[in-house]
């Protein structure tokens, strides 16, 4: 069983990148591969009684699901650790 990051610690401005899985055409043009692919978002709104929602990289929105795969960028909770100054 997978045990997935908990979205109640994300805040909004966050930067996460989310796993999708791509379908794509074989090369006989028949058969579909997958590809899976991290996709870069930033946290728009996070409620208690809601699941956070994102703008993916190409200005979509998604809610972030339980089932969902994702991982925070490298240094993105860095800038949520001090105060924010003024």
């Amino acid at each position: 069983m997978t045990a997935y990051p908990s979205t109640a610690t994300l805040m909004v401005g966050e930067l996460i990148e989310i796993k999708y899985r791509i379908s794509r055409l074989g090369l006989s043009g028949s058969s579909s591969d997958f590809t899976e692919r991290w996709i870069s978002a930033r946290i728009v709104h996070n409620d208690n009684d809601a699941p956070p929602m994102a703008r993916l990289a190409d200005g979509q929105l998604t809610d972030i699901r339980a089932y969902m795969t994702w991982r925070r960028l490298p240094g993105s909770e860095d800038a949520f650790a001090s105060p924010l100054q003024s």
